[in-house]
C-alpha cells in the first residue's frame, strides 16, 4: 500500500471519527430526555427478547429468500465474497491469503451475510421505534 492511499484513508477514517463525535455532542445538546436506570431484570428482558425476535425473525426472512427469491442469497453471497476478496488483497502476502483462506473456505461468508442481515433489521426496527418514540 502506498503512502497516498494510506492517507486517504486515514483522512476518510479521521473525518468519520470526527463527523461522528460532532454529531454526538449535537444530539446530547438537543436531548431533553432523562437519563434513565438500564440496570433492571425488566429492561434486561426487552433487550434480551428483541435481539432474539430479531434473530428469529432474520431467519425466516432468509428461508423465505431462499424459497421466493433465491437470486437475492446469490447477490448477498457474491458481494460478500467480493467483500473478503478485496480486503484479503489489501494485506501483504502471506497474512492476505491466509484471512481470505479462514473467512472463505470456514464458512465465513455465509455468517457474515446472515449477520448483516440481522444487524440490518435491528436498524429498521430501531429507527421506527425512536421515530415511534419521538413522536408519540
Amino acid at each position: 500500500m502506498d503512502w497516498q492511499s494510506f492517507n486517504f484513508w486515514a483522512v476518510i477514517i479521521g473525518s468519520a471519527c470526527i463527523g461522528a463525535g460532532t454529531m454526538w455532542l449535537v444530539m446530547q445538546a438537543a436531548s431533553t430526555h432523562q437519563p434513565r436506570d438500564y440496570s433492571g431484570i425488566k429492561h434486561q428482558a426487552k433487550v434480551h427478547t428483541f435481539r432474539l425476535a430479531t434473530a428469529a425473525a432474520t431467519w425466516l426472512l432468509i428461508v423465505a429468500a431462499f424459497y421466493y427469491h433465491p437470486e437475492w442469497i446469490k447477490w448477498g453471497l457474491r458481494t460478500v465474497t467480493r467483500a473478503i476478496e478485496t480486503a484479503a488483497d489489501a494485506v501483504p502476502y502471506p497474512w492476505g491469503d491466509r484471512i481470505e483462506i479462514t473467512l472463505r473456505e470456514i464458512g465465513g461468508f455465509i455468517w457474515f451475510q446472515i449477520t448483516l442481515a440481522i444487524v440490518a433489521l435491528r436498524l429498521l426496527l430501531s429507527t421506527i421505534a425512536a421515530l415511534w418514540r419521538r413522536f408519540r
